[in-house]
Order: structure tokens, then sequence, then C-alpha cells
């Protein structure tokens, strides 16, 4: 009875066809019953799918499918540019790694640019329901367009998740996360990356379609991702790590990503949406122990070559020489650097203050994690921009628990940081101001509620770069117009 029971299940919530059926669109297009399957956007899954199916990894004319069945199995994913799928198309169809814990990654190529494309899971020839759908990037570069970002969510002081259906409704085109990704350090085991198995289920968590992150954010859009300390390896976590390896290969397992730059030492890569090119960096495996920079006497005193950049020797290109050659070669109009944690150079000062750091130690501990803690590398950032003239570079940046935006004035680089997404908001910017340090000209979030930050790109008779946070009522609570050089 039991079996008779699962059978059912199966049969309506899968539809199977031949090999021939399946790969054949003009056989697809006769059945009309393929047109009439009902969806079901809350139930991922469907005693075939365990996770996904995701996108990421987009551009102009390509994208990179991600899903995992329950079990091995040959896996496609089939395409349209309607819900309904009346001309569906499909991808290759290969089998699924269980060496990889079935994690499956398709790439489509000869996509067609600024179009939007729904697509499903094809597991073992059943065509399963779930539709998620992505966008193109366009090719126009005086074409307006938004994305969002943020990081923090379901750590252990998560609130309710009601900023997530405010993303999933605004008009962005896509959503970099960065980073602080559902914790596991707290959630599965303080050395999580010590074990393959718990790796995954890092994972799996990231991708529960019970949490609105998944039905209303990934669903909807591409989505670029960074780790930051928490899911990378624990709390403040650096290079140092012994099983940081793991962290970096169970990234390139388990989502999709674009080109690394060096796959087997890091995570930092590039893509480019019109006239605007982001650059996403690594900040943990690369980065000097923090524990470096303090001498016997407790003084901050960071040694000759403590880096959040290039902190290890590596084969092949390390971290700053790709930055740096790839800020120098973008023709970009607009150069966004991803930064998981804050640059603002203004913290330095917090942290060179002995009656600060004295009366406050947790706030020394909080700023040698920034790139505050890495004054050479900050240094040489800020020098590569001025001595080469590059223009319009725009700081994105998490980590802190909340949101803020400075023109340059304390930043050097324009930054926008915003890291409650629904992590009770830590306040900072309103702390530092009664510190004595300003350190966000253009204000910081100081409300009780969560947030993400939003760019939007404006080409016209002025090009401007919109910066805001936005509430999770959708309200625009500090906003600042940068205007194109």
């Amino acid at each position: 009875m039991i079996k008779l029971v699962i059978a059912a299940m199966l049969f309506i919530s899968c539809t199977k066809f031949t090999e021939k059926e399946v790969t054949d669109p003009a056989s697809l297009k006769k059945n009309d019953h393929i047109k009439n399957i009902s969806l079901k956007s809350n139930n991922i899954n469907e005693g075939l799918i365990s996770a996904g199916p995701f996108a990421g990894g987009v551009t102009e004319t390509s994208a990179t499918l991600i899903v995992k069945p329950v079990k091995p199995a040959l896996i496609r994913f089939q395409l349209s540019l309607d819900s309904g799928f009346s001309v569906p198309f499909y991808t290759e169809e290969i089998p699924s790694d269980k060496n990889n814990y079935n994690y499956t990654k398709i790439e489509i190529k000869d996509l067609t640019a600024d179009t939007k494309y729904f697509y499903r899971a094809v597991i073992d020839g059943y065509l399963t329901e779930l539709t998620h759908y992505f966008n193109t990037f366009s090719t126009d570069k005086k074409k307006d367009f938004s994305f969002g970002f943020g990081s923090c969510q379901q750590g252990r002081s998560a609130s309710t998740p009601d900023v997530f259906p405010v993303i999933g409704n605004d008009s962005i085109k896509f959503f970099i996360h960065l980073g602080d990704w559902t914790y596991p350090d707290y959630r599965i085991a303080r050395d999580f990356n010590t074990n393959w198995d718990q790796l995954e289920q890092s994972y799996m968590l990231k991708y529960d379609p019970a949490y609105p992150f998944v039905t209303d954010v990934l669903s909807k859009m591409p989505i670029a991702y960074v780790y930051d300390d928490h899911e990378y390896a624990g709390n403040d976590a650096d290079g140092t790590n012994p099983f940081k390896s793991n962290s970096i290969k169970a990234y390139s397992m388990f989502f999709p990503h674009y080109k690394l730059e060096n796959p087997d030492n890091g995570i930092w890569q590039k893509f480019r949406y019109g006239d605007v090119e982001f650059f996403i960096l690594d900040l943990r495996s690369q980065r000097s122990s923090n524990e470096n920079v303090f001498d016997a006497a407790g003084n901050f005193t960071p040694p000759e070559g403590h880096s959040i950049l290039n902190g290890f020797k590596i084969d092949g290109v390390d971290q700053k020489t790709w930055l740096e050659s790839s800020l120098k070669n973008s023709d970009a109009k607009w150069k966004v650097i991803v930064s998981s944690v804050i640059f603002n150079p203004k913290y330095y000062g917090a942290l060179k203050d002995p009656t600060l750091t004295k009366a406050f130690p947790q706030i020394q501990r909080g700023v040698i994690d920034k790139w505050a803690g890495f004054p050479d590398d900050m240094n040489f950032l800020i020098n590569l921009i001025k001595d080469n003239d590059i223009k319009n570079v725009i700081m994105l940046s998490g980590d802190s628990h909340s949101s803020y935006i400075d023109d340059g004035t304390n930043s050097f680089i324009p930054e926008i940081s915003s890291s409650n997404l629904d992590t009770k908001n830590s306040k900072l910017g309103l702390l530092t101001a009664l510190a004595g340090y300003n350190i966000w000209n253009q204000g910081s979030f100081n409300d009780d509620t969560d947030a993400y930050g939003r760019i939007s790109f404006h080409y016209g008779n002025e090009d401007y770069a919109l910066l805001e946070i936005v509430d999770q009522n959708g309200s625009s609570v500090l906003s600042y117009k940068l205007i194109a050089k």
C-alpha cells in the first residue's frame, strides 16, 4: 500500500517521457498535457530534487544552472521563453556525480541578451514541476538597470524574514550576496569545514525552500556570492585556517559562479553588465592572520606583508596582482568592488585611538577584521586608483550587521555597506558617531528593521549611480546620487 501511494505521488508531481520525446522539442509541442502541468512554486522536494534548481554565472548569452537530485540520476534542464513552456528547449543531459553529493551544474550558451528565461529540471526523464526564471544581461551600455546586494542572514540573532519578498518584487536584475549566509559555524558545528558532510549541509541550509530567500530571491534572479567568515571557516577566520581548501572547493562544487581566476587558491572573480564591471574579492582565504597585528604590549603594529589580499605565496596569479591588472585594464564606465568587509579607512583612526580602544576593546577586535586592519593593502588600493586616474569606482561591503553610505569623503572610494538582511541591526554607524567618529557622511541606518542595498545606474545627459539602502517596507531610507566623472 505504501509503495502504491509513493508511486501515485510521483505520477502526480512528474511526467515521464521517453528519451526521444525529451530531446525533440517538436514532439513535445504535440503533447498538450505538457503545457498544462500544474506548477507548485513552493514544492521543491518532489521526491526527485533535494536542492535547486538555481541560476548563477549569468552573462549576456550564457548561464549556469545547478540542481541536486535526491539520488544519482541523469540531469538536464528544460528552458522556455514563457512560463507555460509552449516551445521548450533543452540542455545536454549529463549524469550527476555521486562524489559531488549529486550536485549538477550545466552551463547554457548561445542565449539571447536581455531576455527572460524560465527553467526546470528533468531528472531521469521526469519533467519536474518547480519553475524558476532569470534574465540574461544586457549588452546595451546605455541601458539603465539596478541590482541589489546584502549580507548576514539566518544567524543566531535572525529576525523575521520580511525583507526578502521586497527584494523579490524589486526591479533589480540580479542580487549579490556578500556572505555570512546561514552561519554554519553556529548552526552546524564550530569546525564545520573540517568535515565534507557538514560542508555540504551548509549549502543545503542556504538552499532550504522553507526560507523566503530561496522562494523570493534565488528563484527569481541570478545571484553572485562570496563567502565571509562564518560560512568560510568561522568567526573572523583567515587564511591560516588549516581546512581552507575545503571551503574553496565546496564553493566551486555547490554554487554556480563566474570563472574563478585561481580556483585552487580562492574564489575571486569578475563579471560585467553593460557598462559596469564587478570585481568580487575573496577576503578570507587570502588574508593574513588578524592576530599578527598586535605586538607583545598589545599595540597595533602589523608586520611587513600583512595582507587582506595576498597574505600567502600561492601558485598562479595572486589576488592583489589580479585586482591591480583588472582595474587598470577595465574599459567599463563604472567599476564595482565587491568586498565582504568594510573598506572605509576612517576606521583606522578608531583603531589607533588609545582612549577608545581601552574603554571599548571590542572595537579594536572588530576593526582589525576590516580593511583598516590591513593598512598596506588599504593604501595600495587608494594609490592604485589615484595614480592611474581610475574613475567611477564604487565599493560594496557587508559583515557589520548594519547599513551606511559614504560619498568618498571618509571612505575615499564611495562606499555603500549593507549587512542586516534578517540580522538584528548593530547600529554601528550610530555607535561610532557617539564615540566621535562620523565615518559615514551620507548617513547610517539605525532602525530596528532589516534592509538591503540597491544601486541603480542611469544614463542620459547626466550619467550617475543612485546608491540606496532599502528597508523591509520597500522604502529608500538612505540615498546618494554619485555623478559619473
